[in-house]
């Protein structure tokens, strides 16, 4: 349950008004509010159209004076009535008005001595039983309490023992400030009294003229309230609203809930729900809107979100995204911690998984890692963006249980041959990306949208792994002859027989060269730049070649990675640059230097002959 005051320090901001409507919007979002009228010198909530029954209802002041009458206190069931159902998601609305309004009510008021209650007559204990009849026999989950203006008795009950959360609401004057300056102090008092509570604070600058505000008064007095009140944020905002339907006492977030009216009351319900610890939706709502900073550089947020995760700690999916919000905080280990206390509670979510996986990583656990990425691919009904991530974590000996793996089994044929392109940064991923390609190609029956990324990226794996026959020959599959290839065919094939043969043949090249220069709009990315850099020296133009490998540096400096043809494996921006600084010595002139995917022990092996058959047909065809 949590209790929220509405206290403004001079009349006339609509501080009812705002109450009635943000406890009717919080009723349509299906939560059990209490909305308690203690502004027992000037009543005025059951004059709303809330569904007050014909006789005289009791309220706070019967309640208060049976307890004086009985010596123990009463059933507050007994001192309030509800309202008729509001909204289709069960929520429910009580109201605990100020009194029942005879003829006596200003006399029995003036008699009641409030000093005397809590000095002499436990009065203290009093309220905070009704707060637990709220919380016990009502099952609220929010409590407004209407308070009367200025200092008083009163207003010390409503704005520090009984709330959770005060809503400020003020017209932007000095008289408001003034009065406000003291209540905020005493608010905030609380945190360093004896009993270390701390209370929200919600500023709400009501009753607001909708004009401009060109000499920006509005601006300067807001600014004296932020200094003098000690707060950042930029108050929430109440706007005059001209319309006769004030009058009648129209209940906007009910009544008429596409008024800007209405929705500036949405606004506030939602401000208070989002610093309501206890409340499921605040907490992610609350969570979703912070800024990640580290522990200890912003002691509002620490408090905000340690609350939460004492108040959920047994709820997997808050601790989760409590972690995340470290995480991307960079606390590691906080998040860690919070992640392990998410799965321990049941939550055990792909997600969950692959994040504790990731800082595994980070905290030079990779086993550990590996294990939770194990644990996901071998899930059911994961999407191929869930089987990618899992994969990029797995250890290089876990890689070989993928195949088989529930989590793969279940992808579409375009999804398998997706998360197959994405395995290009390690050689034990290449072997991977060929065991998944290999049988989808073989079997025939992939549509013909999703051929030519099957084999392009079989063709990758195979070169990276030094399958240069077999790569070779899946090359010249994909067309009647070199002179039809695409730029991408003609290259890989290019470098297949480079690698098969021991030197580079000038047709495949001459392909990717001439396909380039007529390409209106060519790539502009790194690798693209690489490729040409290789096709001009194959073809003896040294100085194109130097111009497209200066060309390639330059574009690798705004790209954090790139596949880079000198590996067949994507690589980080400075292992291109080293892969570029190699190709350089090579095109001046360094006989020994080769690509490195050319160097692996075993480049060329496995060829079939059939495959061997494929590969001479073209390595004629490029003479």
């Amino acid at each position: 349950m949590y209790v929220t005051t509405f206290y403004s320090f001079k009349g006339g901001v609509g501080r009812t008004m705002a109450l009635v409507n943000v406890a009717v919007e919080l009723a349509l979002q299906g939560k059990r509010v209490v909305a308690v009228d203690f502004d027992l010198e000037a009543p005025g909530l059951d004059t709303f159209d809330l569904g007050r029954p014909a006789e005289t209802t009791p309220g706070i002041l019967d309640f208060v004076e049976t307890y004086l009458e009985t010596d123990r206190a009463p059933e507050a069931e007994d001192f309030l009535f509800e309202s008729p159902p509001l909204g289709e998601k069960d929520g429910r609305l009580w109201i605990m008005p100020s009194g029942s309004h005879d003829e006596r009510y200003a006399r029995r008021l003036a008699a009641l001595d409030w000093q005397a209650l809590y000095e002499h007559f436990d009065g203290y204990l009093l309220f905070e039983d009704l707060k637990a009849q709220w919380r016990d026999s009502l099952e609220a989950d929010y409590v407004l309490i209407d308070s009367r203006t200025g200092h008083t008795d009163v207003g010390g009950i409503c704005t520090r023992q009984l709330p959770d959360a005060v809503v400020l609401l003020f017209f932007p004057n000095q008289q408001n400030l003034r009065g406000l300056t003291k209540v905020v102090r005493d608010i905030r008092a609380e945190a360093e009294g004896p009993r270390e509570k701390r209370i929200d604070l919600h500023y709400v600058v009501s009753n607001v003229p909708d004009l401009d505000d060109e000499d920006e008064i509005l601006q300067g007095i807001t600014a004296d309230f932020q200094k003098q009140l000690g707060f950042d944020r930029e108050p929430l905002a109440i706007h005059r609203y001209p319309s006769l339907s004030l009058l009648k006492q129209d209940i906007f977030t009910r009544d008429r809930p596409r008024t800007r009216l209405a929705k500036e009351y949405d606004q506030l319900a939602y401000e208070i729900v989002c610093l309501n610890p206890l409340d499921r939706v605040g907490a992610f709502s609350y969570m979703d809107h912070c800024e990640p900073r580290r522990k200890g550089s912003d002691a509002a947020q620490d408090e905000q979100l340690k609350r939460i995760g004492k108040h959920h700690s047994n709820d997997g999916e808050v601790l989760y995204h409590l972690g995340r919000l470290r995480a991307r905080s960079g606390d590691l280990d906080d998040s860690l911690v919070l992640f392990d206390q998410a799965i321990e509670a049941g939550y055990d979510e792909p997600d969950v998984l692959l994040d504790r996986a990731q800082q595994r990583r980070l905290l030079d656990d990779p086993a550990g890692a590996s294990q939770d990425a194990l644990t996901v691919i071998r899930m059911e009904g994961l999407n191929y963006l869930e089987v990618q991530r899992a994969l990029r974590l797995l250890l290089p000996k876990d890689l070989e249980h993928v195949p088989t793996s529930d989590g793969l089994r279940e992808l579409a044929a375009g999804e398998r041959i997706a998360v197959a392109m994405s395995l290009t940064r390690r050689p034990e991923e290449a072997e991977l990306a060929r065991a998944l390609l290999h049988p989808l190609l073989e079997a025939g029956d992939l549509e013909p949208t999703e051929q030519t990324p099957a084999r392009h990226g079989l063709v990758l794996a195979l070169l990276a792994l030094g399958h240069f026959t077999e790569a070779a020959s899946v090359c010249a599959a994909s067309a009647s002859s070199v002179e039809t290839m695409s730029v991408q065919d003609a290259f890989n094939l290019g470098m297949a027989l480079w690698g098969q043969r021991g030197e580079p043949s000038r047709c495949p090249f001459a392909r990717v060269v001439e396909l380039d220069a007529s390409e209106p709009t060519p790539p502009e990315n790194a690798n693209y730049a690489q490729r040409l850099g290789l096709a001009q020296w194959v073809l003896g133009d040294i100085h194109a070649a130097r111009r497209h490998v200066e060309e390639a540096e330059s574009r690798i400096r705004t790209e954090r990675s790139s596949f880079s043809c000198w590996r067949y494996l994507t690589v980080s921006g400075s292992d291109f640059s080293r892969d570029l600084q190699e190709m350089s010595l090579m095109i001046d002139g360094d006989k020994t230097v080769i690509p490195r995917f050319m160097r692996q022990p075993g480049s060329g092996g496995d060829a079939s002959s059939g495959a061997n058959g494929a590969a001479d047909r073209t390595e004629e065809e490029s003479r």
